[in-house]
């Protein structure tokens, strides 16, 4: 389904405009600019939901790299109780933050390793 609040947002930052159940009936164009066809609008959904899609990536490895920050301590791989698989979990929020800079519409999320102490 076109989100044409979404691509109001997006594609016409700064224009006066209210809209009322993403309908673009209800679209109230109060900018002083000519307001766009719904066939306009239309033509800029594809490009619209995959800069969404990609916004969603780059947030969600974001928190996913800040639910593993921890593994980056130094005191986890020392002492009694160690992190014996840190690597991977390095490896992990290598590929995490190839998705933070170079975000995706449809990525392949790595698998988070399992904790392995001795």
């Amino acid at each position: 389904m076109i989100d044409y609040t979404q691509i109001l947002h997006i594609n016409y930052v700064g224009k006066k405009w209210s809209m009322l159940d993403n309908k673009y009936e209800h679209l109230n164009w109060m900018d002083e600019s000519t307001k766009p066809t719904q066939n306009e609008l239309d033509a800029l959904w594809p490009a619209t939901e995959e800069r969404l899609k990609k916004t969603d990536c780059k947030t969600k490895a974001q928190q996913l790299l800040q639910a593993t920050d921890w593994v980056t301590l130094s005191d986890i791989t020392t002492g009694t109780h160690r992190l014996t698989n840190q690597a991977d979990f390095l490896a992990y929020r290598d590929s995490l933050r190839g998705l933070v800079i170079n975000p995706v519409a449809n990525p392949t999320w790595p698998t988070l390793p399992t904790e392995q102490w001795n």
